[in-house]
């Protein structure tokens, strides 16, 4: 009999630890943490299951939604919520400890699972935000580059809440700070906008672009160079052709064109002309050294092909 007693003992025991063990496996906690381990882990394929996403959803979305960009280190369940025999509100913690850790909060309700009770999320967790660089048409969103259609228009990406998105750009004619969220936060409600500028890179090729064309201008010996932003008259008789140079090298700025993805070009020279005149009114011959200034202007358009630079001609010449 003892023996008996010991061992229906050993079974309830061994049941008890069996149904704690289940009741764990299927809590709406242990649904949220394995949910958000995955995340952080960048397991996408079983933080899809865990949303309740099939192949038939993620063919509807264009493919997996985006993970985090970051290194998750916090993943912690703070809070659960009853709000009746089957709804459970969960409220967790999640991102890079002392940059971006934010609540979340998710709706769990019971499913059947044999004589047990599974917890699944009401809804799969997951956002669409829109992205853009205010003068490019390619942004680069968690590591890949995402086209629009047009300069400054956004494109629409989707992501597990709460992950980490961040977009940038790529190229070598702009510059961008890198833009972050994580899905589904208030951050995220709107556009996220890269705010670009001229790289190095580009500004270097425009002032290269500039200092050829003033070059061919300053080689034109004669009053007014055709096509150049300076030039002179003279009342008297030129003994000599006139011998141009830049004498303070242009200064050029970048800045935003008439349309995202153009580009101006403002730049200043002081240039001077070396003359060798016969004076009309008593016949002597002088020589002369004038300065003038003149004001660069033109275009840059980035394309696939990269970047064009036009120098535009002077305004009396327009049209």
């Amino acid at each position: 009999m003892l023996w008996g007693g010991i061992i229906a003992a050993s079974v309830a025991i061994a049941g008890l630890a069996i149904a704690a063990a289940v009741a764990d496996a299927t809590s709406p906690e242990r649904t949220v943490r394995d949910y958000l381990a995955a995340l952080a882990s960048d397991d996408l394929a079983t933080a899809a299951a865990l949303a309740g996403l099939d192949a038939d959803d993620l063919d509807r979305l264009g493919g997996m939604p985006l993970g985090d960009a970051g290194t998750a280190d916090v993943a912690e369940v703070v809070d659960v919520v009853e709000l009746g025999p089957r709804t459970r509100i969960v409220t967790a913690r999640f991102g890079e400890r002392g940059v971006d850790v934010v609540p979340v909060t998710f709706e769990l309700e019971a499913a059947p699972f044999g004589p047990f009770t599974r917890w699944v999320l009401s809804e799969p967790p997951l956002a669409e935000v829109a992205v853009a660089a205010d003068r490019h048409d390619e942004v680069v969103v968690n590591g890949m580059p995402r086209s629009a259609e047009r300069a400054g228009g956004a494109v629409r990406v989707v992501g597990f809440i709460p992950a980490r998105l961040e977009a940038g750009i790529a190229s070598p004619y702009l510059d961008g700070a890198t833009v972050r969220a994580r899905f589904g936060a208030a951050s995220a409600a709107g556009a996220l906008v890269v705010e670009v500028a001229p790289s190095p890179r580009l500004q270097r090729a425009v002032e290269r672009e500039v200092e050829a064309f003033l070059a061919e201008c300053v080689a034109q010996r004669v009053l007014q160079p055709a096509g150049c932003p300076f030039g002179i008259a003279v009342p008297d008789r030129l003994v000599d052709p006139p011998q141009w140079r830049v004498s303070v090298p242009p200064v050029v700025s970048l800045v935003p064109g008439a349309s995202a993805g153009e580009w101006a070009i403002e730049g200043g020279v002081t240039v001077r002309v070396a003359l060798r005149v016969q004076r009309l009114i008593d016949g002597v011959i002088e020589y002369r050294d004038e300065a003038a200034v003149a004001i660069v202007r033109g275009t840059v358009a980035l394309d696939d092909d990269g970047a064009t630079i036009a120098i535009a001609p002077p305004e009396d010449e327009v049209g």
